[in-house]
C-alpha cells in the first residue's frame, strides 16, 4: 500500500522533532563544559604570551651582548688580546658556552670553549672546520654589516647561535637555553610542553599530536628556519553534574512542544511540496556548471600536480597525468601494479616505514628525500606528503603528492664533492713537502702550510700577521717588490733564489716560486731548501756515473759474447772438420777390426804353444785399444754433429756417457768419476744401461755436461792427492722430474759468489776463467724448461738440475 504524502512528511518531520530535541538536550548539558574550556584557553593563552615576551627578552639581551662583543673584538688586533677579553668579559656569564670567529671564505680562524671557572680551551688551528657546507652558511654569507643571524642545531643540546657580520669576519657565540626553558617551563602549574625548530621536545620523551585540541601553540620564529613552539595541555575534563530533575520537568515539555510542531510544519511543507518537488531548472544548470567547472580543475591538478593513491596492498589505484609523464610512463602501465617497482633498493624498506607512521599518527607524514628510477633507468628524487585516507576507522588507500627535488639534491651532491674536494686540497696542501702559503697581492699571508713555518721558524699565527716582504733581507726586498709588482704580466716566476730571515735572525737561501691566480686575485708562493737541490744535483751525478759504468760493462759483455760468436764459429768448422776426419778414420778402423777378429780364428787353429798364446794377449790388447778408439770416434761423431734447434727425446743417460768420452783424455789424469755409484770406464760403455727419456737438445745438453765437468775437474786439481780428489754423478726420477747431479769435494763454491754464480763474468778460477760458461749453461737449461742450482755439500760443490720427463700420453 503506497502511503500518502503527507504521511511521508509527518513521519519524517516526527523523526526530525526527536533528533532536534537530542542535539538541543546535548547543548544544554555540554553549556558549563564549553564555557569553562573556554575559560581555560584565555588563561593559557595569556600564560603563553608572558613567555613569548619573557624569551623574546631573553633573546634580545643577548642580541645586544653580541653586537657590544663584536664592536670591542673587531677593534683588537692581537689574538691574545681576544682571548684575555673573552675569558675575563664574557665568559663569566656562564650562559655563553662558546666563542668563535669565522672569515668571510668559512673558515674558523679561532674557537674558544667556556671551561666554567678553569683556563678556557682555545681549539687547535688543524681542529678548526670548513664551514662552507653547513646548511646555515647559506645565511650567513648574505648578513649584512653588524647584521644578526640566530640558529639552532638539531640535537639534545638546547643551544642557540647568535651571529653577526663585521667587516672582516663573522662573530658568533653559543648560549645555553637551559635555564631561560626552565624557568619558562616551571613558572607558572599549568602543563607546558617546549619544541624547538626540528620538532624535538625538551621536556617530554613522547610525541605530542599539534593537531589536537588539547593543545594551545603558540610559535616564536626567530629566523626563517629558526623557531620554538611553546604548548600549554587544556585540561581535559571538567566536572559537571547530570541533572536528573531537568530531564524530567523540562524534557517532558519539549516533547510536547515538538510533537504539536512536528504537525504544523507537515501541514505547511505538505501545501508547498509540489512547488518544491518541480526543481528550479536554471538553479538544475547552474549546478551542473559548477560540476564542469570542478571536474576542469580536477584536469589542471591532474597536468601539473605530481600525485598518486596506493591501496595498502601496495597497489597503485590512481596516479595523476603529470607523474605518470615525469616517470616515462602511460597510466595503465602503472595502475594495478606494485608501486615498488618504481623505488630504489634502499628506499623500500622507507616506505613500510611511512605507512606505519601515517596509521598510527594519523596524519599528513613528509619524507624529506626519497630515491626512485624512471623508465629509461633514470634516479630521481621525491619529496613526499603521505596521507592516509579511512574508512570506518580502517585505511581506504594512501595519498601521495610528490615534489621533484632531484636538481636540488644534485646541488647538494655538488656542494658536498666540493667540500670534499676542498678538504683533499687541504690535506695536499699541508702535506707537501715544500713550504706553500696563499698571499694576497700585497704579500700578506693568507693561509700556509706547516713546512713554511718549519722552515723560516715561526709559528703560523705569527705568519699571519707578518708581511712575505718582511721577512727578506735588505738586498732581496726590492726584488721581490717588483715582481709582486709585475706578476700581472709575468704570471708567473719560478725558482728564484733570494735570501730570507729566520725568526733566530740567521739568513737563509732559499728557492721561491711565485704564481698569480687570477680569478682569485691571490697569489700562490712555494717556498724550497737549496741544500734539496743540491742533494739532487749529486744525486743526478752519481747517476750519470752508475750509467756510466753500467755501459762499460755492456761494452764489456758485447765483447765476449762476439769472442764467443767467433769461438763457436770456430768450433763449428772444427766440428764440421772432425766429422769428416770420424768418417775417414772409421772405414780402415773397421777393416782393421774385422781382419784382427779373422786372425784370432786362425791363431786359435794353431796346435797350443807359448807362441800361440802370447799372440792371442796381443790380439786381445789390440782389440781392446780398437773398441776404445771406437768408443772415442763414435763420441766425436756425436758431438761433431749439426746441432738440432728442435728438440728430440733423448736419454739422457747416454749423453753424459758421451760428454764423459770426451772429456776423458783431461779426467783419467785428474780425478775419477763416479756414474750411479759406478766408476766410468770408457772400455765398457753401455749407452742404454739406463734409460731417463726427455724432450730437449741434445747437443745443447751435451755442452752443459761438459762446462760442469770442466770446472769440477779444473778445481780437483788443486788438491795434491790424486786419492781424495773424485766427482760423483747421479741421475734419477722423482715425480715428474729427472734429476741429474754432479757433487765434487774440491771445498764447495766461495760464500762470496754461490748467489751470482749463475751471472756472466763471475768466475770460480783463480786465473784463466771468463766467468761465462755456467751462464752459458743455465741458458741451455732454461731452454729446456729445466732448472739448475748450485750449492755446496760435505765439502764440496754440487750442481743439480731438474728436466721434464718424457711422457707418450702427453705428447
Amino acid at each position: 500500500m503506497k502511503l500518502p504524502i503527507f504521511s511521508k512528511v509527518f513521519l519524517v518531520f516526527s523523526l526530525f522533532a526527536f533528533g532536534l530535541f537530542g542535539i538541543l538536550f546535548l547543548v544544554f548539558n555540554n553549556f558549563y563544559y564549553l564555557n569553562s574550556k573556554n575559560e581555560d584557553k584565555k588563561k593559557s593563552e595569556y600564560i603563553l604570551n608572558e613567555q613569548e615576551i619573557i624569551f623574546k627578552d631573553f633573546i634580545k639581551r643577548y642580541d645586544e651582548k653580541i653586537v657590544l662583543i663584536e664592536s670591542i673584538v673587531s677593534k683588537l688586533n692581537d689574538e691574545k688580546q681576544i682571548i684575555d677579553f673573552i675569558e675575563n668579559i664574557i665568559f663569566k656569564d656562564k650562559t655563553i658556552l662558546s666563542f668563535k670567529i669565522v672569515s668571510l671564505n668559512a673558515k674558523e680562524t679561532l674557537k674558544l670553549n667556556n671551561n666554567f671557572g678553569e683556563s678556557i680551551k682555545v681549539v687547535e688551528y688543524n681542529n678548526l672546520r670548513n664551514l662552507f657546507a653547513t646548511n646555515y652558511f647559506k645565511y650567513m654569507r648574505v648578513l649584512d654589516y653588524q647584521e644578526i643571524y640566530h640558529y639552532s642545531l638539531n640535537d639534545s643540546k638546547n643551544t642557540i647561535n647568535f651571529i653577526i657580520r663585521s667587516k672582516d669576519n663573522f662573530y658568533s657565540i653559543e648560549i645555553n637555553l637551559k635555564n631561560i626553558l626552565e624557568t619558562i617551563i616551571n613558572k607558572y602549574p599549568k602543563k607546558i610542553f617546549i619544541a624547538n625548530t626540528h620538532n624535538d621536545y625538551i621536556n617530554s620523551n613522547f610525541p605530542i599530536n599539534l593537531n589536537s585540541d588539547n593543545y594551545i601553540i603558540k610559535k616564536i620564529q626567530i629566523e626563517e628556519d629558526s623557531n620554538f613552539t611553546f604548548l600549554i595541555e587544556l585540561n581535559k575534563e571538567f566536572g559537571y553534574e547530570f541533572v536528573d530533575n531537568y530531564i524530567k520537568i523540562v524534557g517532558g515539555s519539549v516533547l510536547i512542544i515538538m510533537f504539536l510542531l512536528t504537525i504544523l510544519f507537515s501541514l505547511i511543507i505538505s501545501y508547498f511540496l509540489n512547488k518544491k518537488l518541480n526543481l528550479n531548472r536554471a538553479e538544475f544548470i547552474k549546478n551542473e556548471n559548477n560540476i564542469l567547472e570542478l571536474n576542469e580543475r580536477d584536469k589542471i591538478i591532474d597536468r601539473y600536480i605530481m600525485s598518486m593513491d596506493i591501496y595498502p596492498n601496495r597497489e597503485i589505484k590512481d596516479l595523476s597525468s603529470s607523474l605518470a609523464y615525469f616517470l616515462g610512463f602511460s597510466k595503465n602501465e602503472l595502475v594495478g601494479h606494485d608501486y615498488r617497482f618504481l623505488l630504489s633498493k634502499d628506499a623500500r624498506h622507507v616506505v613500510d616505514f611511512i605507512k606505519s607512521k601515517v596509521e598510527i599518527n594519523n596524519k599528513t607524514y613528509i619524507l624529506e628525500e626519497f630515491e626512485g628510477v624512471k623508465k629509461s633507468g633514470e634516479l630521481f628524487f621525491f619529496k613526499v606528503y603521505v596521507e592516509a585516507i579511512f574508512t570506518d576507522s580502517k585505511v581506504d588507500y594512501y595519498s601521495l603528492i610528490c615534489e621533484d627535488i632531484t636538481d636540488k639534491k644534485r646541488v647538494e651532491n655538488l656542494y658536498l664533492d666540493l667540500n670534499i674536494q676542498v678538504d683533499e686540497y687541504d690535506a695536499i696542501f699541508q702535506n707537501v713537502d715544500s713550504g706553500v702559503a696563499l698571499l694576497d697581492r700585497k704579500g700578506n699571508f693568507l693561509k700556509l702550510n706547516k713546512n713554511i713555518c718549519d722552515i723560516l721558524g715561526y709559528k703560523s699565527a705569527e705568519l699571519l700577521n707578518i708581511n712575505s716582504i718582511e721577512l727578506l733581507s735588505e738586498q732581496s726586498k726590492d726584488v721581490f717588490q717588483k715582481v709582486l709588482t709585475n706578476l700581472d704580466e709575468l704570471g708567473t716566476i719560478n725558482k728564484i733564489e733570494q735570501i730570507f730571515i729566520k725568526k733566530d735572525k740567521k739568513p737563509i737561501h732559499l728557492e721561491v716560486s711565485l704564481t698569480l691566480i687570477s680569478y682569485t686575485n691571490k697569489i700562490v708562493f712555494v717556498l724550497n731548501r737549496l741544500e734539496d737541490k743540491i742533494k739532487l744535483k749529486e744525486l743526478n751525478i752519481s747517476l750519470e756515473q752508475r750509467i756510466k759504468e753500467e755501459l762499460e760493462k755492456s761494452k764489456a759483455k758485447d765483447k765476449i759474447h762476439l769472442q764467443e760468436q767467433i769461438k763457436n764459429a770456430k768450433l763449428s768448422y772444427i766440428g764440421s772438420m772432425a766429422a769428416g776426419i770420424v768418417h775417414e778414420i772409421n772405414t780402415p778402423l773397421t777393416y782393421i777390426k774385422g781382419n784382427l777378429e779373422l786372425m784370432q780364428y786362425d791363431i786359435e787353429d794353431l796346435p797350443s804353444s807359448e807362441i800361440k798364446d802370447r799372440m792371442l794377449y796381443d790380439s786381445n790388447k789390440m782389440k781392446e785399444g780398437i773398441t776404445r778408439l771406437a768408443n772415442i770416434i763414435e763420441s766425436m761423431r756425436e758431438m761433431s754433429q749439426s746441432t738440432k734447434e728442435l728438440k728430440e727425446v733423448v736419454n739422457l743417460y747416454s749423453t753424459i756417457l758421451t760428454a764423459l768420452t770426451m772429456a776423458y783424455n783431461k779426467s783419467k789424469q785428474i780425478s775419477k768419476i763416479y756414474i750411479n755409484d759406478k766408476l766410468f770406464d770408457i772400455d765398457n760403455i753401455d749407452k742404454n744401461e739406463y734409460i731417463f727419456n726427455s724432450k730437449v737438445q741434445k747437443q745443447r745438453l751435451e755442452q752443459v755436461w761438459v762446462i760442469i765437468l770442466n770446472n769440477a775437474l779444473d778445481e780437483l786439481i788443486k788438491i795434491d792427492d790424486y786419492e781424495k780428489r773424485a766427482i760423483y754423478i747421479s741421475i734419477f726420477e722423482d715425480e715428474s722430474d729427472i734429476v741429474i747431479k754432479f757433487k765434487d769435494n774440491a771445498g764447495g763454491i766461495n760464500k762470496d759468489i754461490i748467489n751470482d754464480i749463475f751471472e756472466p763474468f763471475v768466475s770460480l778460477k783463480e786465473q784463466g776463467g771468463m766467468g761465462v760458461g755456467l751462464n752459458i749453461a743455465k741458458k741451455i737449461v732454461d731452454e729446456q724448461s729445466g732448472v739448475i742450482k748450485a750449492y755446496n755439500e760435505d765439502n764440496g760443490a754440487v750442481f743439480e738440475i731438474r728436466l721434464k720427463k718424457f711422457e707418450e700420453d702427453l705428447v
